[in-house]
């Protein structure tokens, strides 16, 4: 081997740790909010269906004085 092939080898092994050593990070963050963003889901659509029980019952929510609550 030529001392190219050694600097080609080794810039190609530093860039790709680099590229791991930042990307990594960023997909744990990605999935981590993509795992909170799923539980806002389960949450906001459990909110809507007792919602739409109160609705169909008849009762009116009591905290913003009385006033049925807009769909």
């Amino acid at each position: 081997m030529d001392q190219y092939t050694v600097v080609i080898i080794a810039t190609a092994v530093g860039f790709f740790a680099l590229a791991a050593a930042l990307l990594i990070p960023v997909y744990r963050f990605l999935k981590r909010e993509e795992k909170a963003g799923e539980e806002f889901d389960r949450m906001y659509e459990a909110h809507r269906r007792r919602e739409r029980e109160k609705r169909t019952n008849g009762e009116t929510d009591d905290d913003d004085g009385g006033e049925p609550v807009p769909a």
